[in-house]
């Protein structure tokens, strides 16, 4: 069985890192590192990765991110 999450959960780090972030239970956000094998359509398709069946984000990964990096700051 593949392993596929919505391509919209996929995150990039500046050095080259993926994740996505699964949801443990409500309202907890959780960084799982993933690797992409390839993109077929709107998923990727994994070669590592969170178990099939875990919940993972896709509407609102980005600001999930901009939240853990401190980028909702106002300066």
């Amino acid at each position: 069985m593949q392993k596929v999450v919505p391509y919209a959960a996929v995150l990039y780090g500046l050095n080259g890192e993926t994740w996505v972030y699964t949801s443990p239970e409500p309202l907890v956000f959780v960084r799982q590192p993933i690797t992409v094998g390839d993109m077929e359509g709107d998923v990727g398709v994994l070669l590592d990765g969170p178990p099939v069946g875990t919940e993972v984000v896709a509407a609102g990964a980005a600001e999930l991110f901009g939240v853990e990096s401190g980028l909702d700051e106002d300066h």
